[in-house]
């Protein structure tokens, strides 16, 4: 007790100690006003968004940015059924899940084949594939296109989910050999000396590991399938397959003077977004800070 009292008694006498102390509460006082400060700019548009669903139209045209007086779920419920969000969202699953399940089980194997096996001409292939990241797709439109024409696709949901197995591939497959890269080979050894063989040391072993990889590359590629405008526009006329970012333009010509209607629909589409980081957050930040973008 002697001791820790002398000690206290010594940080107060100190000028230079009392100066640090000062420094680094100022120091971490400054970095938490400006991550808050940060964080508010990023939730602003999603408050906004809520909170312009839940107005009238009237209220939201005289003061846009209050609070509603009184909150109303008829703009939600008018969006579902009248704006035809319901549709759009079964159609946009039908393309996200089956595209993100492929890739994810592609970009596994590719993943473990560049990241851990040994074949001639891996690094040239692999390169190969990288090239892909950098063409951008906008150069494939019309290639694309007349491809999905002669194979009857247009009009399907096939044609929204067929390209993007190659789109996607390219990072899919660079983010997951990084993972696999980083994991040590004395399991493959230990998993071939107890008599498994390439697969299973793959399935049994090595995947198991590489959960917060796959979870990270899970949000990655649904946000990216929820969210893909480009080829729905290109491939689907008609309103039958139409996903919801493609939905939400018609949406939002059709209701043009209601914006409390608009911001249902937007609000709508954005939730499975959220609900699915919140439910992988944990892996997918273990993911992300575990050397998945290392080369």
């Amino acid at each position: 007790m002697e001791s820790v009292t002398e000690r206290k008694n010594e940080i107060r006498r100190d000028p230079a100690t009392n100066k640090t102390i000062t420094k680094d509460l100022l120091t971490k006082i400054f970095i938490y006003i400006v991550l808050i400060t940060f964080l508010l700019i990023s939730i602003m548009p999603i408050v906004w968004m809520v909170l312009a669903a839940l107005k009238d139209s009237s209220e939201l045209n005289q003061n846009p940015f209050a609070l509603p007086e009184a909150i109303t779920f008829s703009n939600i419920v008018e969006a579902w059924t009248v704006g035809k969000m319901n549709q759009y969202f079964v159609n946009s699953i039908i393309v996200a899940f089956p595209r993100v399940i492929v890739i994810l089980i592609l970009a596994s194997l590719a993943g473990y084949a560049f990241g851990k096996l040994k074949f001639p001409g891996k690094n040239l292939l692999f390169y190969l594939f990288l090239f892909g990241l950098m063409v951008p797709i906008q150069a494939m439109i019309i290639p694309l296109y007349y491809n999905m024409q002669n194979l009857n696709l247009i009009n399907t949901y096939w044609a929204m989910i067929f390209p993007n197995f190659g789109l996607s591939m390219p990072f899919a497959i660079f983010m997951m050999r990084a993972f696999f890269r980083e994991l040590p080979d004395e399991l493959m050894d230990a998993a071939k000396i107890d008599g498994c063989n390439e697969f299973q040391t793959f399935y049994k072993v090595m995947l198991p590991l590489m959960v917060p990889a796959i979870t990270s590359l899970f949000v990655f590629e649904f946000m990216w399938a929820w969210n893909d405008f480009l080829l729905p526009l290109l491939f689907v006329y008609n309103d039958a397959y139409r996903t919801l970012p493609l939905g939400l333009m018609y949406f939002f010509g059709e209701y043009t003077a209601d914006q409390s209607l608009i911001a249902a629909g937007v609000a709508i589409s954005t939730i499975p977004i959220i609900i699915v980081y919140i439910i992988f957050q944990r892996k997918f930040i273990e993911g992300m800070t575990s050397g998945a973008v290392k080369g």
